[in-house]
């Protein structure tokens, strides 16, 4: 009789497994894969003939040499990958486990976890194909992946069930998946388990509980664990395990410490690399220690590691925020002329500070080197240049960076707009104005409360109150909330234009919702009330001032003793400048005009 061949169509995980194995894919909920297989249904005594055989035994040669040669040289597509895998699966004789474990190690490191487990399914749905532990872990590191180390441990029960001795790797990738999850306390339970129970490790094995710990901020048991395996002598710790601290205590600004483990890893003659001084460099400049940082990156240097793009960067960072723009542009040369390529990131920090300090110059010149190296400046580049070139009046340019945003396929956001909208609005362009907002709101982006502050300042500076208050309704029929700053520039301009009823109805407005007055909105309505001589008014609202904690400044005792004396009331405002002396606010230019001008008339008046 001769032997029968069914062509089957399996659509995984719905695949009956021989004994347990059923219960671990049943609980498997993965995406399914198409794979067809030949599966054999009769027993019979069929006689093949030995030429047969070999050929048989040659084609599956064949096949494994094939896999093997597309393995190493890198060329298998996921598609390869999958028709191989449902040539080798229908072949009889079968292949070695080793052509199934290289199909599976290529679609894994691929990162089609799912696709391995499937693959796996299938596998161990054949009484001929015997797993062996690299095929169990493999499966094992995908489950992990996919966030399964629960199934991990199932299969490890089978590998165990089979007979199969775990090697470190096996270990390893429960360990790794445990470490992802976060279950650091597991991991610690099952490496325990590991030690006592004479399972196999590596040094791979410590790196995993070192990074766990330190990801968990428990860096003080990373450092134990190191002294550990250093005390017993089996491993040798290297340079993954004290980069994982050194990285560890950088990050939490404990730079000391890191020193500390870095100075023995030297004694260790264990050699630092490029990942080693970038966790330095990066900790030195984070608590300000510029001087360390460049020592530490010339002795990267003098060892013979070659500084990257992300160092060179760090430091050009740290540089500008503090203001050292001049030693960041030298540290720019040097990273040019070791042959690296300055990334977007690079240019713009650079233009970033310029625009800080308001050196507009080098901004552009820098602007123009990075379009001119090929390199796209992204919206970050392109605001730092708006809003310096908005705040030194220069509007217009800077709706010309706008159009060259455009054209550049760059997307401007909503701080793009405001920049431009406040310029415009200073210099009271109010076409230009609204067409921006127009053109904002076309474009998808809603305007927010600084785009309305802007605007309500704008009315307010040229006494528009009406449409102030306009953009206010607006602005809450947006449903957005009016801050400090929106009240407190509505108040100044309500102030400003005599309009003293609306002020205060907009000051117990704020209070009633909740938004506390600052010092500029009380300087505003003290103002106002000098300037009406309500000087008593002015007085009882330096006190509520007091009284809710806020310290009047130069400003305030300006205001009151200005009004005090053009209300005649010297004795009132002498006390006051007593009390602005024993406060420690000093007089200022203005305040000492004010006293050349009417101390002859109050002593005039008091000879009268």
């Amino acid at each position: 009789m001769v032997m029968k061949a069914k062509r089957i169509t399996t659509t995984s995980p719905v695949l009956a497994l021989p004994g347990n194995y059923s219960i671990l894919f049943s609980l498997c909920k993965l995406p399914r894969i198409r794979i067809c297989f030949i599966s054999c249904y009769s027993t019979s005594a069929t006689l093949i003939d030995d030429k047969t055989t070999r050929m048989a035994v040659i084609r599956s040669m064949y096949l494994e040499n094939l896999i093997r040669d597309k393995s190493k040289s890198g060329s298998l597509t996921l598609q390869d990958a999958l028709s191989l895998f449902d040539s080798v699966i229908q072949m009889r004789p079968l292949p070695s486990i080793w052509a199934f474990n290289h199909l599976l190690g290529v679609v894994s490191k691929m990162k089609h976890y799912s696709t391995v487990v499937s693959m796996s399914k299938l596998m161990l749905g054949f009484k001929e194909i015997q797993p062996d532990v690299s095929t169990m872990t493999t499966l094992m590191n995908c489950l992990c992946n996919l966030k399964k180390v629960d199934l991990s441990f199932s299969v490890l029960a089978m590998i165990l069930k089979l007979g199969l001795r775990p090697d470190p790797y096996t270990m390893n990738a429960l360990l790794l998946g445990l470490r992802n999850e976060g279950k650091i306390i597991e991991a610690m339970e099952l490496f325990q388990n590991m030690l006592e129970n004479g399972y196999p490790y590596n040094e791979c094995t410590y790196n995993i509980i070192v990074s766990g710990l330190c990801n968990s901020g428990d860096l003080g048991s990373a450092v134990d664990m190191l002294k550990e395996i250093n005390e017993m002598g089996r491993f040798k710790p290297n340079v993954v395990c004290y980069n994982t601290i050194i990285d560890g205590f950088c990050k939490e600004r404990s730079v000391d410490k890191a020193l500390i483990v870095f100075r023995d890893m030297l004694d260790r003659s264990i050699e630092p690399n490029v990942v080693t001084f970038n966790s330095l460099i990066h900790g030195l400049c984070s608590v300000g220690q510029w001087n360390e940082a460049k020592s530490f990156l010339s002795g990267m240097i003098n060892r013979g590691i070659s500084p990257d793009v992300y160092i060179f960067n760090t430091l050009i960072s740290h540089l500008c925020k503090g203001g050292e723009i001049q030693e960041a542009t030298s540290l720019f040369i040097v990273m040019s002329q070791r042959g690296l390529k300055p990334s977007v990131v690079t240019y713009t920090m650079l233009i970033h500070a310029f625009c800080k300090i308001g050196e507009w110059g080098h901004a552009t010149n820098f602007l123009q080197k990075m379009i001119d190296s090929g390199i796209s400046p992204n919206i970050v580049t392109f605001n730092s240049v708006i809003d310096i070139l908005c705040k030194e009046g220069k509007t217009w340019k800077a709706f010309n960076i706008l159009e060259l945003m455009a054209h550049k396929g760059v997307k401007p956001d909503v701080f793009t707009y405001n920049s431009i909208i406040l310029g415009f609005c200073h210099s009271g362009q109010w076409k230009e104005v609204t067409s921006l907002f127009n053109r904002m709101t076309s474009e998808g982006l809603h305007p927010d409360v600084v785009t309305f502050n802007s605007l309500i300042y704008a009315f307010c500076k040229e006494k528009r109150t009406k449409e102030a208050i306009t953009m206010l309704e607006q602005m809450i029929h947006r449903d957005l909330k009016p801050n400090i700053v929106t009240y407190s520039f509505l108040i100044r301009g309500f102030c400003n234009s005599g309009q003293w009823a609306e002020a205060t109805n907009l000051f117990s407005r704020m209070m009633d919702e909740g938004i506390n007055p600052d010092v500029v909105t009380f300087n505003s309505l003290i103002n106002a009330l000098c300037k009406e001589k309500r000087t008593e008014e002015a007085i009882t609202m330096l006190g509520l001032m007091i009284q809710r904690d806020l310290k009047p400044d130069i400003v305030t005792y300006n205001t009151l003793i200005h009004g005090l004396c053009n209300s005649d009331q010297w004795e009132e405002a002498t006390s006051l400048f007593t009390r602005m002396m024993d406060e420690g606010v000093n007089p200022d230019v203005l305040f000492n005009i004010w006293i050349v001008q009417f101390r002859p008339m109050g002593r005039s008046d008091k000879r009268a």
